[in-house]
C-alpha cells in the first residue's frame, strides 16, 4: 500500500470509529456523524505527501548527473515516522485537553473509583471517564484493564471493558487513534468467547461503517448485523436491538432498496415504539 494511503486509512479509521461507536446504545435515534472536515483533514495530508513525493522528482528540463557522479538517494519515511506525524497532526486538530490540572488531580482517586469505570461504558457515564482523563490518569486506567484481561484471557468482561476504556479515551483524545484498532481485536476476543455477545457484535458491525469503500468492511458490517438479526429473532426483543435493523436497512437501501425496507418493517414489527423505524417507513 502506498504511503499516501496508508496515512488516509489510518485517520479515517480512527476518527471513523470513534464517531460511530459513539452513538452504541444511545436512546435516541442514530444521526449520520458529518465528515466534512475529517476529508478536508484527509486531503490536506494528501496534498503534504504529494508535495514531498513531488519535491523529490527531478524536473522535466533537469540534466541527468554524470554516471561518475555519485548520487545519494532520497530518504525514506519510515512507517514508525508516518504513525507518529499523524498522531501530531490529529492531537493539533482535535478538541482535547493537554495536561492535568492539580485539582483534577487530586479530585480523582483511581483506586477508589476504577470499580465504577469498570460497570459502565464511556456513554452510559461520560462525566466518571471525563474525570479519569482530566486528571491525568488514563494511561493508568488502560494500564490496569489490560492487566486483568491478561490476567484472565477467558473472561468476556475483562475483554469487553479494555474495550471500552479504549474507546472511552479515544471519544476524549482523538489523537489517539490507535486505540481503535485495540479495541476492534478486544471485541474479536469476546466473540471468540461468547459468538452471542450483543454489544461486541454491534460495535464492531458499526464501526466497519465507517471504514473507507474501497477496504471492503461494508460487506463485513453487513454480516454481522444480519448474525445479530437472527440471534435477536430468538430471543425476547430489547429497545438497543432495534438499532440493527436501522442499521441494516440503512446499509442496503443504496444497493437493494426493497430489502432495506424489509428490514426496517421487521425491526418495527418487533419494536413498534422506535421513532427512528418508524421515520424511515414514512419517507
Amino acid at each position: 500500500m502506498q504511503t499516501s494511503a496508508a496515512v488516509a486509512i489510518s485517520v479515517l479509521l480512527a476518527t471513523g470509529a470513534a464517531v460511530g461507536t459513539s452513538l452504541l446504545l444511545r436512546p435516541e435515534a442514530p444521526v449520520a456523524p458529518s465528515t466534512a472536515v475529517l476529508e478536508a483533514q484527509v486531503a490536506q495530508l494528501l496534498q503534504q505527501v504529494s508535495e514531498l513525493q513531488a519535491a523529490n522528482q527531478p524536473t522535466s528540463g533537469a540534466v541527468a548527473a554524470p554516471a561518475s557522479v555519485s548520487r545519494s538517494a532520497a530518504p525514506q519515511v519510515s512507517e514508525e515516522q508516518i504513525a507518529a506525524a499523524v498522531e501530531a497532526y490529529m492531537r493539533k486538530h482535535a478538541a482535547i485537553g493537554t495536561g492535568a490540572s492539580a485539582d483534577a488531580a487530586a479530585e480523582f482517586d483511581l483506586d477508589k473509583e476504577f470499580d465504577a469505570l469498570a460497570e459502565v461504558s464511556y456513554w452510559q457515564n461520560p462525566e466518571l471517564w471525563k474525570r479519569a482523563f482530566a486528571a491525568g490518569r488514563m494511561d493508568e486506567v488502560l494500564a490496569k484493564f489490560e492487566a486483568l484481561a491478561k490476567a484472565d484471557p477467558n473472561s468476556t468482561t475483562a475483554h469487553l471493558n479494555l474495550a471500552r476504556a479504549y474507546m472511552a479515551y479515544l471519544q476524549m483524545d482523538q489523537s489517539k487513534w490507535q486505540l481503535s484498532m485495540k479495541a476492534d481485536k478486544e471485541y474479536d476476543r469476546v466473540l471468540e468467547l461468547d459468538d452471542h455477545h450483543w454489544e461486541a457484535r454491534f460495535t464492531k458491525a458499526v464501526s466497519y461503517t465507517f471504514w473507507p469503500d474501497f477496504l471492503g468492511k461494508k460487506k463485513a458490517a453487513i454480516e454481522n448485523f444480519e448474525i445479530l438479526v437472527k440471534q435477536q429473532e430468538l430471543q425476547p426483543p430489547t429497545d438497543q436491538q432495534a438499532q440493527t435493523y436501522l442499521y441494516l436497512g440503512n446499509l442496503l437501501e443504496a444497493s437493494d432498496p426493497a430489502r432495506a425496507r424489509e428490514m426496517w418493517q421487521r425491526g418495527a414489527a418487533r419494536h413498534p415504539n422506535d421513532a427512528a423505524l418508524r421515520e424511515k417507513l414514512a419517507q
